[in-house]
């Protein structure tokens, strides 16, 4: 099983048996509120999207994972996921994370965004990472600026306006090797 550890995260490589946990994730408020438009979750969408997950695993090695936050004296605690996919057509990854309200406002997102890339960048030759952020997203807007994306301009994707940034692979060994 691929794991990977941050100094407050574990994520582990997604597997079948998430799915109740997804589910679980999917309809956390905070999640369904700024993801899905406050819409409920149906188990058959989120098993859909863990398939499209797992498939990337399959393909590139990488893909989405679960998240969990260390805990002094007891068991880690689930608290979200964070991966990447390949973009549309292109040779780019698209990142993406959703944390439960226990996980989100605490800086995890980034830490947990910087390992996945730095996973994905050294076991691919992907030219870059792209994101695509709801322009009312404040709190993916700063964590995209503060892993060192660019806004590269607005898209329309599923019927809204998107936010679209960019992250070359150049710009986050980079902006890595300033952090060590």
């Amino acid at each position: 099983m691929m794991e990977l550890e941050t100094r407050r995260l574990i994520l582990r490589a997604l597997r079948p048996e998430d799915l109740r946990a997804l589910h679980a994730l999917h309809n956390d408020p905070l999640v369904r509120a700024r993801i899905y438009g406050g819409q409920p979750q149906r188990l058959a969408d989120v098993e859909m999207q863990l398939k499209i997950f797992l498939s990337q695993w399959r393909e590139n090695g990488f893909g989405f994972w679960m998240v969990y936050e260390k805990r002094a004296g007891s068991e880690p605690c689930f608290i979200g996921r964070a991966g990447l996919r390949n973009f549309e057509d292109t040779e780019d990854l698209e990142f993406g994370y959703v944390f439960s309200a226990a996980g989100a406002g605490r800086g995890l997102g980034p830490e947990a965004a910087r390992a996945c890339i730095a996973h994905a960048l050294r076991n691919s030759a992907k030219r870059q990472v792209v994101g695509m952020i709801a322009p009312d997203n404040a709190p993916a807007l700063h964590a995209a600026a503060k892993l060192g994306f660019r806004h590269a301009g607005d898209r329309w994707r599923d019927g809204k306006l998107w936010h679209y940034f960019e992250l070359p692979r150049e710009v986050f060994f980079q902006l890595a090797a300033g952090q060590d």
